[in-house]
């Protein structure tokens, strides 16, 4: 029965995010705003305070280390497979390189092992947002705009909210600024204040995710190699980081983290960025298939853990 409790809610709201695509009774620009709202305003609350209220240690930056190593061996893994990936491989850097920490790992995890163990994942997305807004994005717009200026970098770092709650999150949590804040009257004003900002932010962001699923059968073909490839790819990573890092790994919070976000599906940023047609259905139809591979690697989760 706890199973069905943590999974049945997930699948329902997912199914009635893309109820409401397809009735119409949302408008692509409602789901935009709904979505703006959450990645501009509630998600980085979530990151800040996750990362703020993170016990930092050698034990933290080797975390960071190690996943950092495994976005740049993938990425460039992509690079050296991109010819074998069929038509679309030009985007297999990208696809193989990066997760969706926010939009979805965060309300998964969330849901499996409790909002209070999120300092565990945030731990691990750390590097994914130091790597998806420097090196990531710059070669992902060379890729399709043919051109590339240090100045975009530095403007899509500057004006991402993302970015910012990690880095603050980061330097108060680091500091040891935000226990001894959390210990204050004022402490636990925020703390209040922070629970109504994103008790409904699973909710949301699952809403949107399956408002935007899209299983175009003409480019499943397309899609099923560089999928393959990014379940080995992980598969081989996630081997290699519990037996490297047995001890870090060792508490079943923790390891279940690592779990969920290296089978995580690709970063939802490079939609945004595709202008032709042919590419973005390609970007969107994988991405929602490697969603829906995440959502059941999440149900099995809680069946073996629960």
């Amino acid at each position: 029965m706890l199973i069905l409790s943590k999974t049945v809610p997930v699948l329902l709201v997912l199914l009635f995010g893309y109820f409401l695509r397809r009735s119409g009774t949302l408008s692509r620009e409602g789901n935009q705003a709904m979505k703006s709202l959450v990645t501009t305003f509630m998600l980085p609350v979530v990151l800040f305070h996750a990362l703020a209220t993170v016990r930092y240690s050698g034990e933290t930056m080797l975390i960071i280390a190690a996943m950092m190593a495994c976005e740049l061996i993938a990425f460039s893994l992509g690079f050296v497979l991109r010819n074998k990936a069929g038509k679309y491989g030009k985007f297999l850097p990208f696809f193989l390189s990066s997760f969706e920490g926010g939009m979805i790992g965060y309300p998964l995890y969330g849901i499996l092992c409790g909002e209070g163990a999120l300092g565990n994942i945030a731990t691990i997305d750390i590097a994914n947002t130091i790597f998806t807004f420097t090196l990531f994005l710059a070669f992902l717009m060379a890729t399709i705009r043919g051109e590339f200026t240090p100045g975009e970098m530095v403007s899509s770092i500057a004006h991402s909210t993302v970015f910012w709650g990690v880095f603050a999150g980061i330097l108060l949590g680091a500091t040891g600024i935000m226990g001894r804040f959390l210990t204050t009257g004022a402490g636990t004003v925020y703390l209040s204040a922070k629970d109504m900002i994103t008790a409904p932010v699973s909710c949301m962001i699952i809403l949107t995710v399956g408002y935007d699923l899209e299983l175009n059968r003409e480019m499943l073909r397309e899609c099923l190699k560089p999928v393959l490839i990014r379940i080995l790819t992980m598969t081989v990573l996630l081997t290699a980081m519990l037996t490297l890092l047995p001890g870090i790994f060792s508490a079943q919070p923790m390891r279940l983290a690592l779990i969920l976000y290296l089978l995580l599906p690709p970063t939802y940023v490079v939609s945004a960025y595709t202008k032709n047609k042919e590419d973005a259905a390609f970007v969107s139809t994988a991405t929602s298939l490697y969603t829906l591979i995440s959502i059941g690697v999440f149900v099995i989760l809680n069946i073996l853990f629960a």
